[in-house]
């Protein structure tokens, strides 16, 4: 690991060993690269929530720019917190884990006392802005998780120290299953497993954790049938024309985009073709109107952030940094890869939004805090790479 910039050392404690308060010279420079491969996916999802939302807006609200005004405050409102979250020294965090979690947890069991929408309890209604809880706790998640792996660093190889971090998930899981938010459950549990693999778990331990995962999936699904018509409806269109209606139109509008696609805002699955073309499924409106080169500069944007931020990871000052943007990474790979695999027909539909491009609040905000901590965590380093 590389040691703390003697430019720039923070007035607080890592560790058992306390840092001794110097002079600020200069704050170093945060990766440029995450920097721009950040800010180019928010400012594409702005663009695309513009082109892709017109015909809906108009016809629930009778206002063409509702969803794209709301998703500028949510722009300028990430790119704010982003900032501000470089430059507040990320071990300062570690010690509210807990707490943060605690606080999640209750958001889980908040909403589901929430009036429902389309029959699921997702969304807390706070007036003009519908906060989404999951994301919240995501988050705070992944900050306990790093958190307590760095704490019991060798003891990991005792399964029995694993014991609070899967009490936690177990708990968690629950309260996401009576949302539902099957999908949630999947992608927090995959983060987790990655951030465990970084941590240095022995796979002894690990496979048969997978392989209860896995059964306990296929027990919910095909035993119990929660969410088994959507296996079906991606059976289906697989093998025929068949299956969801949303993935059908999704493939249409990505096959009809071609190489260069038709053109920004000239795209017809907006059209009330596809269902939310804004939230979920925006890719596949990239897809048309950018067509694959459009849809390539995005999955190279998040391929970009997930090297940097392992390289990120890999020059921390400690462990807990390593494993904090270890895991804000996994989880975007796993969501962005998820989202990417339903829009394009490979995964049955999950709800899950495209990280920074998707409208909404609640994802954009509290994904932009997550990589604002990562690129915290770059300015810990010697030299630029």
């Amino acid at each position: 690991m590389s040691a703390i910039p003697s430019t720039w050392t923070a007035p607080f404690s890592v560790g058992d060993a306390a840092v001794a308060s110097t002079p600020r010279v200069a704050m170093p420079k945060a990766d440029r690269w995450i920097w721009m491969a950040t800010m180019a996916l928010m400012g594409l999802g702005t663009v695309m929530v513009l082109s892709a939302s017109v015909m809906i807006a108009e016809k629930r609200y009778g206002a063409p720019g509702f969803f794209w005004k709301r998703q500028v405050i949510w722009w300028v409102l990430a790119a704010l917190l982003m900032l501000a979250l470089s430059r507040f020294d990320y071990r300062r965090l570690r010690k509210s884990a807990p707490a943060l979690l605690l606080v999640g947890l209750i958001g889980l069991i908040v909403v589901l006392f929430s009036p429902p929408v389309n029959g699921a309890h997702r969304w807390i209604p706070l007036g003009w802005f519908n906060l989404q809880p999951f994301e919240a706790f995501r988050l705070a998640m992944i900050l306990y998780a790093a958190a307590f792996l760095a704490k019991r660093g060798e003891e990991l190889t005792n399964l029995k120290r694993w014991i609070p971090l899967m009490v936690v998930l177990v708990i968690a899981s629950g309260l996401l299953l009576l949302e539902p938010e099957f999908s949630g459950v999947l992608t927090t549990w995959a983060t987790i497993g990655i951030m465990l693999i970084a941590a240095g778990a022995r796979w002894r331990h690990l496979m048969p954790a997978v392989v209860v995962a896995v059964l306990a999936a296929v027990i919910l699904v095909f035993g119990l049938g929660y969410k088994k018509a959507r296996v079906d409806d991606w059976e289906n269109g697989l093998s025929s024309t068949g299956g969801s209606y949303q993935v059908q139109q999704s493939k249409i509008a990505i096959g009809s985009g071609g190489l260069i696609g038709k053109g920004l805002g000239n795209g017809r699955a907006k059209m009330l073709y596809l269902p939310e073309p804004h939230t979920d499924f925006i890719l596949a409106t990239v897809g048309e109107e950018l067509g694959l080169a459009g849809m390539t500069g995005v999955l190279l944007a998040f391929a970009i952030l997930v090297f940097r931020g392992w390289k990120v990871a890999s020059r921390a000052p400690d462990r807990f940094g390593y494993l904090l943007v270890i895991g804000i990474g996994g989880s975007l790979l796993v969501n962005a890869g998820l989202n990417a695999a339903v829009v394009t027909g490979i995964s049955p539909a999950t709800g899950l939004p495209l990280p920074f491009v998707s409208y909404g609040g609640s994802s954009l905000l509290c994904t932009a805090v997550a990589w604002g901590v990562v690129l915290n965590v770059s300015r810990f380093r010697e030299s630029s790479w």
